[in-house]
């Protein structure tokens, strides 16, 4: 790291921890800056604005970092703006008993091996373990065995320079002629039950996922949780599908395209006449969506592992791009292929939106919904068709200020205000008050104190 910096010249350097190492950040700050010129600072972020898998170029932004070293576990996202050198660390691990443990149930399959980060340094070893296995008979027990490659290992990511054609992001591998398809091999994961085995799980479509944990060293079939995750994201986009009003929920400022990302979802919804509001409320928790009651349907925009979100405690479903875009599809349909990364929804986006761009919009037909099991009629924002009520607008005011206003407008966040029962302290909805004059203002006085078991004038 010190190298690094040092042949880059680097001046103000961000360290970037998880929050279970935060407690060595000191220890390594020191030592790193021991290591480096007198004149270059090291500074650490102590917390995230979004998950501390992705690079807090936010945080950086803020102190002028020109570095960004981030430690720990990462959803190898590319960063946009800000150079990153990544930190993996080394858990321990035994290849040898690894192949052994594999060869009682892989035997005979074409594997792909894939890695959690902190296991990238021992691929060699445990690829070189799997290929010099042999039964009694001196047979080698696995077929073709592919190591796939982290791009960003072991260099500097500097995106003023690294060319997005020729930096991939995530992991890649090379696949030979002899077994070409990925349809041809077992995928084998080295690493705990994590996002990232959750995220290879839905998006790997192999013979079979296995997952090899050093820690335990246990190897266990992930292949049979692939339906019951799919399930549950197929529920998810049939919520999205009879969602009027949908949250835009931004989850990563860093990513690289996520701006593309999120013009490619508001003409999805603008195309389907929903309405849609764009948030960015940093990490994602129940208490701040809680805040929008409005809003039936929210898609997370983040990093391929954070987008995956089980919103069992959610008010509303949070979805990924990719499941939006099959709710809002009229071409179309569930396969069970799954994609999370942002350039592969991008580039299916993007055709998909050419493709559909000379079409006619649909007649307001009613839909199936398959969670309420009912005939659903889906209100029509954005809708060219409501526009010639704009030349009546001064007449809707004056007949009521209120209820035709919210519909002219199309502000649904106006119209789920009117059904509630509290609105707020304004007194101009008094329901006593027949005519359209406002109210005449009156003097604020002091009101009850205490707490509610026991007001200061119960006593």
């Amino acid at each position: 790291t010190a190298a690094v910096i040092t042949e880059g010249n680097y001046r103000r350097i961000a360290l970037q921890f998880p929050d279970h190492l935060l407690g060595h950040s000191t220890v390594v700050s020191a030592e790193l800056q021991s290591r480096i010129d007198s004149d270059a600072q090291v500074f650490i972020l102590a917390d995230t604005s979004y998950g501390s898998c992705c690079v807090d170029e936010v945080a950086a932004d803020h102190y002028s970092a020109d570095l960004v070293v981030h430690y720990g576990r990462t959803c190898l996202s590319l960063s946009s703006r800000i150079p990153v050198y990544y930190v993996f660390g080394r858990e321990p691990m035994d290849p040898a008993h690894c192949a052994e443990v594999v060869a009682e149930k892989m035997s005979g399959r074409n594997i792909l091996v894939l890695c959690d980060v902190p296991y990238a340094y021992a691929m060699p070893d445990v690829v070189w373990a799997l290929e010099q296995r042999q039964d009694d008979a001196g047979v080698r027990v696995f077929g073709v065995v592919v190591s796939s490659e982290i791009t960003v290992a072991d260099r500097l990511f500097d995106p003023k320079t690294d060319a997005s054609s020729t930096i991939v992001p995530g992991r890649s591998w090379q696949l030979p002629p002899s077994a070409s398809s990925i349809a041809d091999y077992s995928i084998l994961y080295l690493g705990a039950e994590s996002l990232t085995l959750t995220n290879i799980i839905l998006t790997m479509r192999g013979q079979g996922v296995f997952s090899y944990d050093p820690a335990t060293r246990t190897l266990r079939e992930e292949s049979h949780k692939v339906n019951r995750h799919l399930a549950r994201r197929y529920k998810m986009v049939q919520h999205a599908r009879d969602a009027d009003v949908i949250g835009i929920v931004v989850g990563t400022l860093a990513a690289t395209r996520y701006l593309r990302v999120i013009e490619a979802l508001k003409a999805m919804i603008r195309r389907a006449h929903k309405k849609f509001y764009v948030f960015v409320v940093g990490k994602l928790n129940v208490a701040k969506l809680a805040n929008f009651a409005e809003i039936e349907t929210y898609v997370l925009v983040a990093c391929p592992e954070n987008s995956l979100v089980d919103s069992k405690d959610f008010m509303s479903p949070v979805v990924t791009p990719f499941e939006m875009q099959l709710a809002l599809s009229k071409s179309r349909q569930w396969t069970g292929d799954y994609v999370t990364d942002f350039h592969a929804f991008l580039d299916d986006a993007e055709r998909e939106l050419a493709e559909e761009e000379e079409e006619t919009p649909s007649d307001d037909e009613p839909h199936f919904s398959l969670i309420t099991g009912t005939l659903k009629q889906n209100r029509r924002y954005n809708d060219p068709r409501s526009q010639s009520a704009e030349s009546g607008s001064a007449q809707l005011a004056t007949m009521n200020k209120h209820t035709e206003i919210a519909q002219y407008m199309g502000s649904a966040g106006a119209e789920y205000l009117l059904t509630r029962s509290f609105r707020g302290l304004g007194h101009d909805d008094d329901p006593d008050n027949k005519s359209n004059e406002p109210l005449p203002a009156v003097m604020a006085v002091e009101g009850r104190s205490g707490i509610a078991r026991g007001y200061d004038n119960e006593k």
